[in-house]
């Protein structure tokens, strides 16, 4: 019987004791690091120092804070910093829903040839036969957690203790809950940039995609006004770049639409204080994708992935006839008296690739059936 994984990026089918294991190993799709990643010294130190003063044998930490502030890209680098040291075992969870958690862990229980995995199943029974490999293997191994959306359901899934001190657990979440805290996990708050991060990040980005001539003096305010998001700064440094806007001009054309988020996002419905920023860039860059080719199905195309699952969904899915027939339906107005034309599986690609290069969503390729995917933002 074989079970599906996902190792180093491809979806691999692993036949069930079909000889020794090829160390090391990552399982599921780490993401890339963003081309201007700020390595963020402070928030590391924070986490290490945590780390250093745990006195578990397992090393826990969860990093805490709102949306878009960097969380999933700190662990990501954690992830990369190990499997370049030549951790045996990366293992990438998306944690937003438990029960993708516990098909992760029963996958990697027959990937890693663990004991009392049961050939065929990969349900809790195997999960749990994960959790006791690692608790008893002497190999290392890295467990990444990402969006852990309700922490009561993951108490009996945290990786426990490691008998040989080989073990480190690091997850991402929005939540604040005590219990997160709980069997001797470090919580490790995680905040927006600071100014002179977030100027560095700007001006890095802008240099990668050799756009210097966008830089002046003026990357401060539009960090500022963006609130020194980083999910925001992102949409900011996409639009530039495409709409080749200097900085300045960048921050006129953000204040001018910031009548928009006053109805779309109230203040008072703006919870962790940073999705109006979020918003602000967002519409703002939607607006001109809605314009470029394949025109009109920016804004569809967007709305449909924003329905889609949260933990990302296959590119194919957009060859599919329901997806062309939906963005047809829905295609912005046109020139033609008798009504939208029917769009080929190539515009729609296109629309995805477009929404991909103005930083509204990812299209990784190398992410296999979590290609697509919108922020929960």
């Amino acid at each position: 019987m074989a079970v599906s994984g996902h190792v180093d990026h491809l979806t691999i089918t692993q036949a069930v004791s079909q000889g020794p294991v090829q160390w090391p190993l990552r399982l599921g799709s780490v993401p890339a690091l963003a081309s201007a990643f700020q390595q963020r010294p402070e928030v590391r130190n924070a986490i290490d120092q945590a780390a250093a003063g745990h006195t578990a044998v397992v090393l826990t930490q969860v990093l805490s804070g709102g949306g878009g502030v960097g969380k999933t890209q700190l662990a990501s680098a954690y992830a990369h910093q190990a499997l370049a040291e030549g951790v045996d075992l990366v293992v990438w969870v998306d944690a937003s829903e438990t029960d993708q958690v516990i098909a992760r862990y029963a996958v990697a229980a027959h990937i890693v040839d663990a004991p009392n995995a049961l050939a065929g199943q990969t349900g809790e029974k195997d999960a749990r036969a994960f959790l006791q490999w690692l608790a008893t293997t002497k190999r290392s191994w890295l467990v990444i957690l990402d969006d852990i959306t309700d922490p009561d359901a993951m108490q009996s899934w945290w990786p426990p203790s490691s008998a040989w001190g080989s073990g480190r657990v690091v997850a991402t979440t929005r939540r604040q809950d005590a219990a997160l805290s709980g069997g001797g996990r470090a919580v490790v708050g995680v905040d927006t940039y600071s100014s002179q991060e977030a100027d560095t990040y700007l001006r890095a980005w802008l240099k990668s995609a050799r756009a210097e001539h966008l830089i002046d003096t003026r990357t401060g305010p539009p960090a500022e006004a963006l609130g020194f998001l980083p999910l925001a700064l992102s949409h900011a440094a996409a639009y530039m770049i495409n709409e080749d806007v200097p900085c300045a001009d960048y921050l006129l054309r953000f204040n001018g639409s910031a009548a928009k988020p006053d109805d779309l996002l109230p203040r008072h419905a703006d919870t962790e204080g940073y999705g109006r920023h979020v918003a602000a860039a967002l519409l703002l860059s939607l607006d001109v994708a809605q314009e470029c080719e394949p025109v009109g199905l920016a804004i569809p195309a967007l709305r449909l992935a924003a329905v889609l699952d949260p933990a990302g969904h296959p590119r194919e899915l957009w060859a599919r006839r329901a997806v062309i027939d939906y963005l047809t339906a829905h295609r912005g107005p046109t020139s033609s008296p008798d009504g939208p034309t029917p769009i080929s599986s190539t515009q729609a690609k296109a629309a995805l690739r477009l929404l991909h290069r103005y930083g509204l969503l990812t299209d990784d390729a190398q992410a296999g059936f979590r290609a697509v995917k919108l922020h929960a933002l």
